[in-house]
């Protein structure tokens, strides 16, 4: 059941650039101001600021995610912004920013509430331990609750409430089609993907996307296939050591840089296979879900998040973990006779959004 009255919820997390929880954070703090709650974001900013304000979103800039020990001075400031703005609950989704709060809640009466979200499965450390210390602690998957129980049981104060991520329906709608313009702009620049059959490895490159997974299937690709990544070569230092590893296998016209992209929905549509290979497990997987959302079928590791949403929504885009051979098999057949995906409704922004103001209503009926 929802509260009546209207919540002030602050949501903090260390930027509001590129990647799943920011726009996560987003897209939450809009369901919050339109069902009349105040909604608050606390973080170093970026470039998703722009859009939450001008939705009526309050932002406030602080450094909360530099790992240095002076960003504990901003403690008394977290102290005071809670005090001021009467917050009800403050929600962190990151392991400093939530230190930050922990110590500037430790030994002040509730409410604010101190909600934590696991979005990852960290190293396992005291450090890491902070994501246990909640009020209330949610955790984004069985693997995510998992993780948590097996590892910092000691910190909870009641098991960690699963709530999976969802998505939103309407822009990642069952069916969509690529924008036309869209695909012609994309298509100028890189004529190469033109009738071609493409995979989509989505989200940051980095070291854990298990980029090197993937280069056994590229060896043996046939013309007019490629793999399209959303970053570019001269990226990070991991970036340019795969393209240079690409160039130097003569590899490197099978792989089109297409550098981030904010037209997702556009991008899954267009893609014939969307890719999960992690070398670890995730927590959740959220381009796995966009991808089968819109109905572009994935092949990914079964393990982790992954793993259990392709076990719901589409079993035989798993593949044994690390196990090239079945992962080729599985891309080859998977782009010659594409699976049906069947639209989903039980992974949705909706549900999700509802079942987080259960948490924060369960809190709010607390005896003070």
């Amino acid at each position: 059941m929802q509260r009546s009255t209207p919540l002030t919820v602050l949501q903090i997390l260390p930027a509001l650039d590129m990647g799943g929880v920011e726009r996560g954070t987003v897209e939450f703090a809009y369901y919050l101001k339109s069902q009349g709650h105040r909604a608050i974001v606390v973080s170093g900013g970026g470039y998703q600021v722009k859009a939450l304000e001008a939705a009526g979103v309050e932002h406030i800039q602080l450094p909360v995610g530099k790992k240095s020990p002076l960003t504990f001075r901003h403690v008394p400031t977290l102290r005071k912004i809670f005090k001021e703005y009467r917050v009800d609950i403050v929600h962190a989704r990151s392991r400093l920013p939530a230190w930050l709060v922990y110590f500037a809640l430790r030994k002040e009466p509730r409410p604010p509430y101190f909600v934590t979200t696991l979005h990852g499965l960290h190293s396992v450390s005291r450090y890491s331990s902070i994501m246990a210390r909640g009020d209330a602690v949610i955790a984004v998957s069985k693997t995510a609750a998992n993780y948590l129980q097996q590892h910092f049981s000691d910190y909870l104060s009641s098991p960690p409430q699963v709530i999976y991520r969802g998505v939103d329906l309407d822009r990642f709608g069952y069916g969509h089609r690529a924008d036309e313009k869209w695909v012609a702009d994309l298509e100028q620049h890189f004529p190469m993907l033109i009738d071609s059959q493409k995979l989509l490895l989505p989200g940051r490159l980095t070291a854990v996307k298990g980029f090197e997974n993937i280069i056994p299937w590229l060896k043996q690709s046939q013309a007019k296939q490629y793999l399209l990544v959303t970053a570019k070569p001269d990226q990070s230092d991991y970036s340019q050591r795969i393209h240079a590893q690409l160039t130097q296998l003569g590899l490197a016209d099978k792989v089109i840089w297409i550098g981030r992209q904010d037209s997702m929905a556009d991008l899954y549509a267009y893609a014939d296979i969307t890719l999960s290979v992690n070398r670890k497990p995730e927590s959740f997987g959220r381009t796995v879900l966009e991808s089968l959302t819109v109905g572009t079928p994935v092949v990914g590791y079964n393990h982790g998040g992954v793993g259990e949403i392709l076990s719901a929504l589409l079993p035989t885009g798993r593949v044994p973990v690390e196990d090239s051979q079945a992962l080729i098999t599985r891309i080859n057949q998977s782009l010659q006779n594409p699976p049906d995906v069947v639209q989903q409704t039980q992974f949705s922004n909706q549900r999700q959004f509802k079942q987080t103001m259960d948490v924060y209503q369960q809190l709010m009926e607390q005896p003070q």
